[in-house]
């Protein structure tokens, strides 16, 4: 016998460790004599039933095999069952926005050439997506309008939902917003259509206007914004927020909860802040963000609250449900489409030349299958990284942005080491919250 080459440890407390093996995620926890008991290999210093629990949860192993066989089992698994598998489309309608969001990652997008997105583009897209959907034995698939500020084009939008209506399309449609540009009658037919919103808003006024601002005047984005957020809480539509940790926020956090309890919206989707330049702050801030997070879900989840980050995280533990990708891009299971049809496989990358993988107008959606493009997004996961398999949170992961890998630490195919700060909390989080509701 011998310890998985895969076993983790983190400390819970004072003479409290949490011991599994990354592939498995079923942690026991030891007291400081049997782990060293196990690190030693004493194993006759445990019951035959407790080194029964420790093979069960793979921390102890028959053999090297043992860990081949699990590694490829998991790899083959994934790999495969994702393999030339598109379920997630963004359609971006336009190429501009009325904000000029200080933080943001797509780039400046006011003082482009405006250009919207065509009828025909529109059609060859949600075509080609319904007919791999039903090639691949897809019961749905997912389009996301996304931006620059989507709404700027909402008549390509409601044509979109219009046309696959008739040749009867199967999807959920979901679109990512300002809202400042949200009529009563756009929210009603949001509301008609089932279309999730995603309403961007980062905090009290003083907050969210520090960062999310308009190019040309100098009104108040939050005031609008609210403004429409009570047009659709009237008229009975589903929406949750979108909000971006800045660095301002952080040192407002109180004032932050206090302010989502008083608007009593429950679903929320924290974003954490792209850095799309070298910085010597992104270890602090990813810091700081994960620890808000963590706040944040304690106080507010007993109300009925439910952020969709670290609800993610929670899901692949107790599920056991191993997160290959964090975000649709890795694993390549999702594309974007430009408004002048130009295909990418990550929604980061819809303003800029890189990446792109064809034309929705000239190519079938087989065709990017055959790019080498394609192939690097698919394989760019943890499990397909030899550095990511020594992590202890390989399990709930799912590589973070690989947008940000490039940015940060030159190369997409690179470790997103930011979000191992955030996913390694968030891991330590989980498990002591678990050890204390057993105890």
């Amino acid at each position: 016998m011998k310890n998985s080459k895969y076993m983790q440890v983190i400390k819970i407390k004072s003479g409290v460790y949490a011991v599994f093996n990354n592939l498995l995620m079923q942690p026991i926890y030891l007291n400081f004599k049997n782990l060293i008991n196990l690190k030693l290999k004493k194993y006759n210093c445990f019951s035959k039933e407790e080194l029964k629990h420790l093979k069960e949860s793979g921390i102890v192993i028959n053999n090297d095999a043992v860990d081949r066989e699990a590694l490829n089992k998991i790899r083959t698994t994934i790999n495969s069952n994702i393999k030339n598998k598109i379920t997630l489309m963004y359609i971006i309608p336009n190429n501009n926005c009325n904000l000029m969001c200080k933080y943001c990652f797509i780039g400046k997008l006011n003082n482009n050439n405006p250009e919207k997105m065509s009828s025909d583009t529109m059609k060859n897209a949600v075509d080609k997506f319904s007919k791999h959907l039903k090639d691949i034995g897809a019961e749905k698939g997912e389009i996301v309008f996304y931006g620059g500020e989507p709404l700027l084009n909402f008549d390509l939008i409601k044509e979109c939902v219009e046309y696959s209506k008739i040749k009867k399309y199967n999807f959920k449609y979901s679109i990512v917003t300002n809202a400042t540009l949200i009529t009563e009658s756009i929210a009603d037919y949001m509301r008609d259509n089932k279309i999730g919103i995603g309403i961007s808003i980062d905090g009290p006024k003083k907050i969210n206007d520090k960062n999310r601002i308009f190019e040309k005047n100098s009104a108040s984005v939050y005031d609008m914004v609210i403004n429409k957020i009570n047009l659709l809480k009237s008229k009975n539509v589903d929406f949750g927020l979108s909000i971006t940790i800045a660095n301002e926020f952080l040192d407002g956090q109180e004032e932050f909860i206090k302010w989502l309890k008083n608007l009593n919206i429950k679903g929320i989707s924290y974003n954490l802040l792209h850095y799309t330049s070298k910085s010597k702050g992104w270890k602090k801030y990813y810091k700081r963000a994960t620890n808000f997070i963590i706040k944040s879900n304690n106080e507010l989840y007993d109300l009925g609250f439910r952020e969709d980050r670290i609800k993610r995280k929670y899901y692949a533990f107790y599920e056991r449900d191993f997160k290959y990708s964090d975000c649709g891009a890795r694993g390549a299971n999702q594309i974007s489409i430009r408004p002048n049809g130009d295909i990418t496989i990550c929604h980061g990358y819809w303003n800029t030349t890189e990446n792109g993988i064809g034309n929705i107008n000239k190519i079938d959606i087989n065709d990017i299958f055959k790019t080498n493009n394609y192939k690097k997004w698919h394989l760019n996961t943890p499990i397909n990284n030899e550095t990511c398999l020594n992590c202890q949170a390989l399990y709930i992961c799912g590589g973070g942005c690989a947008m940000q890998s490039k940015d940060l630490f030159g190369d997409e195919l690179k470790i997103d080491k930011a979000f191992c700060i955030h996913t390694k909390l968030i891991l330590k989080f989980i498990l002591t919250e678990l050890y204390y509701e057993n105890k």
